[in-house]
């Protein structure tokens, strides 16, 4: 097995996470939140009974991740500062997974991995996000990294943190206990047969014991495992996703250099993508780093056979747990390269051909790689407090609320401050949800679009947001509203 950083390294390593963070905080408040940042901002509001009640109905996500952010929500966090746990939880990634494959496939390995995930847009991104994916990320990393410590020298304060994390990844994101799973037994698996007796020893002994560790687990999920349960019986939410080359195609572009689940992977994904391929040969050859072969190849096809059995919307972010491991992988291609003398140079630009590549991609992501609904937000709040506000659908009714009447919108039932009706696509709502003499607004955005209703709005007088996902804000005029409402498309049935 390999040793762990060097001293020299170590002082790497640190810079290399100095940066990391300043990449992660660089502006940080700059968009505002998307879709389902916004329901967790909604969800961690209100009562305990609320917050609770919120999730179970949802049961997408564990609790831990909420949990923290609605102790932080009692100092009254502005948007930036509810991320700054997920900027810091994207950060401490780095480091984690760098001493971890630096223990398993030498320094040079894990000190580029760290070089390589630091600048990684997909990580980037999700370290910026207000969800629970940074934190579930940086818990599978340091998971792994004390099972392995645990699997050199074992004692009772190593299997303490082990168990510690490994619930906590647990309590965090669904996949990334799936994926640690995967990843930890195949790193048990491969350490029972070391070429290092006290390494073989300790491992055989775990897989002995490890029932006793499962279960005991399995009983601290229990208050949890109820809504699991729940979420598994319910219907799929949208179809199972095909599986084509177009598909795959996109998933891996977004964990190489692109910002988003819908960009191909273009010539400099290719041969990157070449590059991880040869780090997966190297690992699955080579001694100590065959769990990382398992990590990715094993995480994502469990990703998408969960997907296939039991459908829900095919977001790319799902696959995150599986492609926290590609970075590693072709960090352990460029130090075999750099081995010999000869291959320092071409490592080197290979590394730096890559971190070019990111800083193209992270440019565009930092300028307009998300949304900012807070614009338009602004303009409906200097208009007076009477007017209401129609939205095109929920998508758009949950984020307009947020940003013009508060957070504690859902809570407070819609109740207090301005109305913000929902249409659900349906412009004859209009008829009797517009009042006479009364000027009201009507927020065209979001997911599902109506035809009609867009259809009949193209003669009032409209306003752009194109930083709020393209939105369209038409102006219901007084004078206008006889003329507008003969013109209204019959209900919908």
């Amino acid at each position: 097995m390999k040793a762990d950083l060097a001293s020299r390294d170590r002082v790497t390593l640190a810079a290399v996470t100095i940066i990391a963070a300043a990449v992660r905080l660089f502006r940080l408040d700059h968009f505002s939140y998307g879709l389902d940042e916004i329901i967790q901002g909604y969800w961690i509001q209100g009562s305990w009974d609320f917050f609770w009640k919120s999730l179970r109905f949802d049961a997408v996500h564990p609790p831990l991740d909420y949990l923290l952010a609605r102790l932080i929500e009692s100092v009254h966090p502005a948007d930036w500062v509810r991320k700054v746990p997920d900027v810091l939880w994207g950060t401490l990634t780095v480091p984690a997974l760098a001493l971890l494959v630096g223990r398993r496939a030498g320094r040079t390995a894990g000190i580029v991995s760290a070089i390589l995930l630091a600048a990684a847009p997909f990580h980037v991104r999700y370290s910026q996000e207000f969800r629970p994916y940074s934190m579930s990320l940086f818990l599978l990393a340091a998971a792994l990294l004390l099972f392995d410590c645990f699997l050199e020298r074992p004692s009772a304060i190593r299997l303490a943190l082990l168990f510690a994390a490994t619930l906590a990844t647990a309590y965090t994101l669904y996949f990334a206990a799936l994926v640690l799973a995967i990843a930890a037994g195949a790193m048990v698996m491969e350490d029972s047969f070391s070429s290092e007796p006290g390494r073989r020893r300790h491992a055989r002994r775990f897989l002995l014991w490890s029932p006793a560790f499962a279960g005991t687990l399995f009983l601290a999920y229990l208050p949890w495992w109820p809504v699991v349960v729940e979420a598994g019986r319910r219907p799929p939410m949208a179809a199972a996703a095909p599986l084509t080359l177009a598909r795959a195609d996109r998933t891996v572009s977004f964990f190489l250099f692109a910002t988003e689940g819908d960009q191909p992977l273009g010539i400099a994904g290719a041969l990157y993508l070449v590059l991880i391929l040869a780090g997966l040969m190297i690992a699955i050859r080579r001694p100590g780093t065959r769990f990382l072969a398992a990590w990715s190849l094993g995480g994502f096809l469990a990703i998408e056979l969960v997907g296939q059995l039991h459908p829900h919307y095919d977001f790319v972010r799902r696959f995150l747990p599986a492609g926290l491991a590609l970075a590693p992988l072709a960090a352990v291609a460029l130090a075999a390269i750099r081995g010999p003398a000869r291959g320092r140079a071409p490592a080197a630009l290979a590394v730096a051909a890559i971190l070019l590549v990111d800083g193209r991609s992270l440019a565009r992501y930092f300028s307009s790689g998300r949304a900012d609904w807070r614009p338009l937000a602004a303009y409906l709040r200097r208009r007076p407090p009477g007017e209401r506000v129609f939205t095109e659908n929920q998508y758009t009714q949950l984020c307009v609320a947020f940003y013009v009447v508060g957070p504690n919108w859902l809570f407070d039932g819609g109740r207090t401050g301005r109305q913000i009706p929902n249409l659900e696509g349906d412009p004859s709502r209009l008829s009797y949800s517009w009042p006479p003499g009364e000027r009201a607004w009507l927020v065209l955005a979001g997911e599902p679009r109506s035809a009609p209703l867009r259809l009949w709005a193209m003669q009032l007088p409209e306003r752009s947001f194109p930083s709020a996902e393209d939105a369209m804000l038409a102006d219901l005029e007084p004078s206008l509203r006889e003329e507008a409402l003969v013109s209204l498309p019959p209900p919908r049935r």
